[in-house]
């Protein structure tokens, strides 16, 4: 099949990064990752450097392309990935875990690196104090393995029903209360993104729901890595769950109103501003 397209663009991205430069909004971030020697490498370190994200845990591998992805969006602004790992998918013979800065207090992952590479980390005394995010996407098969060890995992409606193994993605908030078969530890969290519907946090013994931000989106790519990194930088400072998670839901709305994935993602004080303005 030939799908016809109006334009095309080059833009830094990928999850890690997006997630990374979205933290790095309001508190201090280090990338962990990988990159080919080449000019897409240089490229991706440029844009984080740009976003002062400490880039001392990119390895820059010369034997590996960097990564890329190809994203089509349509005209109501959604959008279509198919990702090539390069460099970042070579991590698991990495000693990724001795890149942890001491004092961490958050370590958030996500599976465009390999699951081996996040074991390693999550299960590393480097990272034994500090909170462990795992943001569940792209749903990959071994990726529930990662479960146990993270204290908040994120998932969007599509990631939960292929975990969970459902024919359809789950709406009400009754059809989510099931994502509590992968919490095995006390105080353990799920967080489930619903789109303009907002999100909902997701314990053993509670919920909590928080509506969206009515926006009419230009461009969704990169919206659910920018609520993950926004929620990181505020567990790292300290914030409640709830008003991180509507200070992340406001950050996702605001993102796709420009298109692009870490070139949209909103500074601080627009998030604030953007709340404060609703309402919120």
């Amino acid at each position: 099949m030939t799908v016809m397209a109006d334009s095309v663009s080059l833009a830094c991205g990928g999850k890690g990064l997006n997630q990374a430069v979205a933290a790095s909004r309001s508190a201090p971030t280090v990338m962990i990752g990988a990159v080919g020697d080449d000019d897409a490498g240089g490229l991706l370190i440029d844009c984080l450097v740009q976003a002062r994200v400490d880039v001392s845990g990119v390895v820059r591998l010369p034997d590996h392309p960097t990564g890329r992805a190809r994203i089509s969006v349509s005209p109501s602004g959604e959008n279509q990935i198919v990702v090539t790992t390069g460099a970042n998918g070579a991590m698991a013979g990495l000693d990724v875990a001795s890149k942890i800065p001491d004092g961490a207090r958050v370590v958030l992952a996500q599976l465009e690196t390999p699951v081996a590479a996040i074991e390693a980390v999550f299960s590393s005394e480097a990272a034994r104090s500090a909170r462990k995010i795992l943001n569940a996407a792209p749903a990959v098969a071994d990726g529930a393995a990662l479960f146990p060890l993270a204290d908040m995992i994120i998932f969007n409606q599509s990631e939960l029903a292929t975990y969970l193994q459902l024919d359809q993605e789950p709406q009400a908030l009754e059809a989510l209360l099931p994502v509590r078969r992968f919490l095995t530890r006390p105080n353990q969290a799920a967080v489930v993104t619903l789109g303009a519907l907002g999100a909902a946090t997701i314990w053993a013994d509670r919920t909590l729901v928080v509506e969206g931000f009515a926006v009419d989106p230009v461009d969704t790519t990169g919206a659910g890595d920018c609520l993950c990194g926004v929620i990181a930088g505020a567990v790292a400072n300290g914030i409640g769950p709830e008003r991180a998670l509507t200070l992340a839901n406001a950050a996702a709305a605001l993102s796709t109103l420009t298109p692009g994935a870490a070139q949209a993602i909103p500074l601080w004080d627009q998030i604030e501003a953007f709340v404060a303005a609703a309402g919120r």
